[in-house]
């Protein structure tokens, strides 16, 4: 059998995020390397979250070796086909735009697998950026998270993407407690980076307004310091009377991030800079119903009114009116989060992601 060659150029972890984890979730599909030959760039372009936003000479120097990698991968290994998780906007773009034009010259076939957003917003602030990004997509395939997603490259272009939600790993079935149905007082959780655009800040203020309108719960803020200290955000706690009810809890991985989930009754995550986040989906597999904004595919992750809340981006007194609403209604969150966990096991599962991308690749490919 004459198995087609993939020439896969991606970032995988360190450091650990959305994109770098789907990245490795198909270099390591079982399904994917069983029906294909797969040959890695590997994007090592900062060991941290903190070093991905900075400006470095290294990153520079990176960037040329990266010239010489890709062209020596295509002219040795003739792949069928490159899959390539191009970066949307920014500098990233830029530098991934003339890796584009070194494969054109190859004549390679290119998919782009996009996991960010921002390409209409950027391609209308600038006519010569709308005409690259248009030669970009011309004549190459190109994967979108969500349908919502898929209008962001509608104006540079024309053909139908295909649309690929990410999936995580199913963890064992979680059942609540009968303390925990029982107890008095709700658990709020956020889970994430601590970085303004997810929108702590702005949960902080809701949380405020909860407390000062008598309600009681108690909150779990749990990530890993970005641009936004443990320091910063327990000073923020203090100055606005909080300290009985709120907690800073720092980064948790692995089990201890799942005790997370299986010990909250609600999961706020209300940003307002994302693409597809990963923590939604993991929250609904742990039955949790999920109020966050309508931002990137959130609303085809999250259904209002459904399996939780949608609120405007930075509007602290909407999200507090939602949570209100189920720290009042106990049995309408735990309903809430049902249907959440059968809309995750129906749609964003790894074995749904893997198995879509792989029909994606053989049809590309013109295999069966």
């Amino acid at each position: 059998m004459n198995t087609k060659r993939i020439l896969c150029i991606l970032q995988l972890p360190p450091p650990l995020h959305g994109v770098s984890l789907m990245n490795n979730y198909i270099l390591n599909s079982k399904l994917i390397k069983s029906n294909f030959h797969i040959e890695i760039v590997d994007f090592r372009f900062a060991k941290s979250m903190k070093d991905l936003q900075k400006f470095s000479f290294s990153k520079i120097f990176k960037a040329i070796v990266y010239v010489y990698k890709i062209a020596k991968k295509v002219l040795i290994k003739k792949p069928d086909m490159v899959y390539f998780t191009l970066c949307p906007t920014g500098l990233g773009f830029y530098r991934d735009a003339f890796y584009v034009f070194i494969l054109k010259l190859f004549g390679s076939k290119i998919v782009f697998h996009l996991h960010g957003k921002g390409i209409k917003q950027s391609a209308q602030k600038n006519f010569l950026r709308k005409w690259l990004y248009t030669w970009l997509f011309k004549n190459t395939f190109v994967i979108c998270l969500s349908k919502k997603l898929a209008d962001d490259i509608s104006d540079v272009y024309k053909n139908t993407p295909y649309i690929v939600p990410n999936g995580i790993e199913v963890q064992p079935k979680f059942n609540r407690n009968v303390n925990q149905l029982n107890r008095s007082v709700p658990q709020i959780l956020y889970l994430s980076n601590y970085i303004r655009n997810k929108g702590i800040l702005i949960l902080l203020e809701a949380l405020e307004i909860l407390k000062d309108q008598g309600y009681q719960f108690k909150a779990r803020l749990v990530g890993a310091p970005t641009d936004l200290t443990i320091e910063f955000l327990e000073n923020k706690i203090t100055n606005q009377n909080l300290t009985e009810v709120v907690k800073i809890i720092g980064p948790r991985y692995g089990d201890n991030k799942f005790v997370e989930f299986q010990e909250a009754d609600i999961f706020v995550f209300p940003t307002y800079n994302d693409a597809f986040p990963l923590v939604t989906i993991e929250a609904m597999q742990y039955c949790l119903p999920v109020i966050s904004t309508f931002e990137g595919s959130i609303p085809d992750i999250v259904i209002d009114n459904e399996t939780g809340f949608l609120v405007k981006t930075q509007d602290p007194q909407m999200l507090a009116e939602k949570i209100a609403i189920l720290l009042n209604d106990k049995d309408l969150g735990i309903e809430m989060g049902k249907r959440g966990y059968e809309r995750f096991m129906n749609n964003f599962t790894l074995n749904h992601f893997e198995n879509k991308i792989n029909e994606i690749f053989y049809e590309i490919l013109g295999t069966h």
